[in-house]
């Protein structure tokens, strides 16, 4: 009985720290970015399937990497995580990464070299990012955004189709970059305590809002773009206008109250707010 408990508190460590809704998220906005870059047929479908796997693996590592390296600051800002309450030693967090990032490369190697390099890329990105880039102002927030961007990338270089994978990944580059710098704002406690620097730390929470939202104000008018040049159909104007709305609200709600608990609200409404993003380029794209 003993070793059964050992066993499932092990069992729920890996799956809290590796933040399943996270990856499958991850996973089905790369599946579904390929179908919609690739058209149709039973190739693009396996391409699909196979292209989730990676995003859901690599994602996996980069949950668990990160949290290794932050085990000291998430003491303070969240206790909860699985290897500060003690459910995931530091040790096996470290075999969970190479396992997840191992199985993620060697799956990516079934698709073409550019493919491959640049899930190799973004894995090499991924760990200086959790050891380093992350405690250096707006350097960090820039490398996380690129590789969530980088995803769209990742699908459009599957099919060989750039070209429409360009918006994409400009947009989720700008609402990462802009939620970023909300983590960070929210995460200052433990940051201080932990003397990293920030952006919010080195130029102060007002700078730090002030840059969020510019980004997002840009954001909005740029989502305009692909259907205003006909890139896109009219579900598109409409799905993305539900969209910016969201990003309208996370403006003024910004502004008006900075509180931990609100700024962890709002970084859970921008994640929303890509999926609908995500669905204003499928159904624009029909």
């Amino acid at each position: 009985m003993l070793g059964l408990k050992v066993n499932f508190k092990k069992i729920v460590g890996i799956i809290k720290i590796i933040r399943p809704s996270n990856v499958l998220i991850s996973g089905l906005t790369i599946s579904v970015a390929v179908l919609i870059f690739g058209g149709e047929g039973f190739d693009i479908l396996r391409l699909a399937l196979m292209a989730g796997i990676v995003g859901v693996l690599i994602d996996a590592g980069a949950n668990v990497i990160n949290d290794f390296f932050d085990v000291e600051i998430d003491r303070i800002n969240k206790p909860h995580r699985p290897i500060p309450s003690g459910l995931v030693s530091k040790r096996f967090a470290l075999f969970i990464y190479f396992v997840c990032t191992i199985l993620g490369l060697l799956v990516a190697s079934f698709l073409n070299k550019m493919a491959f390099m640049i899930v190799f890329f973004s894995s090499v990105a991924i760990f200086l990012y959790s050891y380093r880039l992350k405690r250096i102002p707006l350097v960090g927030n820039f490398t996380v955004a690129f590789i969530t961007g980088l995803a769209f990338i990742f699908a459009g270089s599957i099919v060989g189709n750039f070209k429409d994978a360009l918006f994409p990944f400009l947009f989720a580059f700008m609402i990462n970059f802009g939620r970023e710098i909300i983590k960070d704002i929210e995460d200052i406690e433990g940051d201080l305590k932990s003397v990293v620097r920030t952006f919010p730390i080195v130029r102060g929470v007002n700078w730090a809002v002030a840059v969020s939202v510019s980004v997002f104000l840009i954001l909005i008018f740029a989502t305009m773009i692909p259907y205003f040049v006909g890139i896109y159909n009219h579900l598109y104007f409409l799905i993305v206008s539900v969209v910016n709305v969201g990003l309208i609200f996370v403006i003024f709600s910004l502004i008006r109250d900075r509180s931990k608990r609100n700024l962890n609200r709002l970084s859970n409404i921008l994640k929303f707010e890509m999926l609908v993003g995500l669905s204003a380029i499928y159904f624009g794209s029909l």
